[in-house]
């Protein structure tokens, strides 16, 4: 956890030798909007991203973060970077899932049991380019590098342990939206219930849902135990991610060595970010345990026996979210070559 305690104190990148001398050239100011809190690890890694940039390019690039949707909501971020209303963003997937359809590829079967760096390499390996280059056509924006992770993606139930797929049939399950998560969870014989994340906890502790799939760090921020969580349960299924937006504008106001230095300083965050989660992901499961949350993970033969009756229903979502026959390739792939390593 040595990455987590120095994002929370300093910047990382004290000491780091700038890479060239100052460009002549000054670019516009990046101005960088985000839904995230200051103490969020995004926010945190955005402003070790501006600290490295700031650094290296010899003072010449400036930037200004705006945290906690202080400019745009996540709803509006996305078009308000397309307009040039703002420099930059960072966007989870299934809010530009509405835009490229083939962003719903990360809820498919196929990927299921892929670790974090399996489904970071399916990505930094032509997937994220693929994706990247659709949603650069439709919106106007560039991406200019890999995508960050969101982490995990479980099961927390207030009234019945789970260890395996079988403890998940009868529940009702509370899903923030989306086909694909109905899909999935019918197929294992599981009820799902679409809820806004406000609702929950009443929800929970009234017996409306049984339990509800969100990320350790929801239940810690919401305070979830509260609402009588007591077991969660990784399934191997879906973990999130999240893209970089930068408007046409100020990407046009940069040098190409700028414009270098900003890929490059990028994908070096974005290690580092896929790093922090899984570290922050660890913290959360010991705090969950310590508040007498009992955590488990599915096994990968029952992963295995469960995704006979996800791929079943594999062609149905494909079709009912309009994922292209590409995308599923380009996942099918870096499933077929991980089963190959295991």
């Amino acid at each position: 956890m040595k990455l987590l305690k120095s994002l929370a104190g300093c910047a990382l990148a004290a000491g780091i030798a700038l890479i060239s001398p100052a460009p002549a050239f000054a670019a516009d100011e990046l101005v960088i909007t985000m839904d995230t809190a200051p103490g969020h690890l995004r926010t945190r890694m955005m402003r070790e991203f501006i600290s490295r940039m700031e650094k290296r390019s010899g003072g010449a690039m400036s930037f200004k973060l705006f945290d906690s949707s202080q400019l745009f909501s996540s709803r509006d971020a996305a078009k308000a970077v397309a307009r040039g209303d703002a420099g930059m963003t960072v966007l989870v997937t299934p809010h530009l899932s509405r835009i490229v359809a083939d962003y719903n590829v990360f809820d498919l079967p196929v990927i299921n049991g892929l670790s974090d760096p399996q489904r970071a390499k399916m990505l930094d390996d032509g997937l994220g380019a693929f994706l990247s280059a659709q949603l650069e056509k439709k919106m106007g924006v560039v991406v200019p590098g890999n995508y960050w992770s969101m982490g995990k993606v479980l099961i927390f139930s207030t009234n019945k342990p789970m260890d395996k797929f079988a403890d998940l049939e009868g529940m009702k399950i509370r899903i923030p939206g989306g086909a694909a998560l109905v899909i999935r969870l019918k197929a294992i014989n599981a009820a799902s219930v679409a809820m806004p994340s406000t609702d929950l906890p009443l929800a929970l502790q009234q017996g409306v849902v049984d339990a509800t799939m969100a990320g350790a760090e929801s239940v810690m921020t919401m305070k979830l135990t509260d609402a009588r969580v007591k077991y969660g349960f990784w399934d191997q299924g879906i973990i999130g991610y999240l893209a970089p937006l930068v408007s046409k504008k100020y990407w046009a106001s940069l040098t190409d060595q700028q414009k270098a230095l900003f890929a490059e300083v990028w994908n070096e965050i974005t290690v580092e970010q896929r790093q922090a989660i899984l570290e922050e992901e660890a913290v959360h499961w010991k705090q969950m345990a310590e508040l007498g949350v009992k955590m488990a993970s599915a096994t990968d033969a029952d992963v295995a026996q469960a995704n006979k009756a996800m791929m079943a229903v594999q062609d149905e979502m494909i079709a009912k979210l309009g994922i292209s026959a590409e995308a599923v390739a380009l996942a099918s792939k870096a499933a077929k070559a991980a089963s190959t390593t295991k």
